[in-house]
């Protein structure tokens, strides 16, 4: 307070107020502008509808599954081939779908727990339909079970990655938090070509001998 007074009377009320006054608007207009950037910044963040996932996804579909053959005791094997393909085309397309709903829906007005429970309901139903679509085109149940023991591992931390963006204090809006969800489903993409080709491959003996779409299994 002394210090204040000695400013008055050195350099004038007048002035004092003034340089206050200017402190004050400089202040406050880079609060302004620091909430006009952040609101800037996150109108920017990419839509989730043109996420990377579904171009990663449509790659995958359209020009690797094509090219993976898949070996067995050094002979390449038609029928493993086949399924694995099958198998993965099934999964990325029921997935697609599923990402694709989850973008359509309202998620700006939705709390973290109704994202959390909406990704966490549809990644379970999801894993349903496409053990069950498996099942319908003739794969082998031997194969289901072991690809489910491979990948279960990477759903469940899936699932807990989820919990922990959706529980944090990380994200500053819920485009921000879908769009880190989406990140992560792109790294299960990876997991899953891995997973359903060590599926395969563990199998050795088990289905030797087996047919599927009429190719006979080495």
């Amino acid at each position: 307070m002394e210090e204040i007074l000695k400013y008055i009377q050195d350099y004038g009320f007048m002035t004092v107020f003034a340089g206050a006054g200017m402190f004050f608007l400089i202040k406050f207009a880079l609060l302004k502008y620091q909430q006009i950037e952040r609101s800037m910044l996150e109108q920017g963040v990419a839509e989730p509808k043109k996420h990377a996932f579904f171009q990663k996804v449509d790659y995958i579909l359209r020009y690797k599954l094509p090219d993976i053959k898949l070996n067995y005791k050094g002979t390449y094997c038609a029928g493993r081939t086949a399924m694995f393909r099958d198998m993965l085309e099934t999964k990325f397309e029921l997935w697609r779908d599923m990402i694709t709903r989850i973008c359509a829906t309202d998620y700006e007005h939705m709390s973290n727990a109704d994202i959390r429970q909406m990704f966490t309901q549809e990644t379970l139903n999801l894993v349903s339909q496409y053990e069950t679509q498996w099942q319908q085109d003739g794969v082998p149940k031997v194969v289901v079970s072991k690809f489910h023991e491979w990948h279960d591992n990477h759903a469940e931390m899936f699932l807990g990655t989820v919990d922990s963006i959706t529980l944090g204090a990380c994200f500053g809006s819920q485009r921000e938090i879908i769009n880190a969800i989406l990140e992560m489903n792109m790294l299960m993409v990876l997991l899953t070509l891995l997973d359903a080709e060590k599926t395969l491959g563990d199998l050795n003996g088990e289905i030797s001998g087996l047919e599927y779409k009429g190719q006979k299994l080495l």
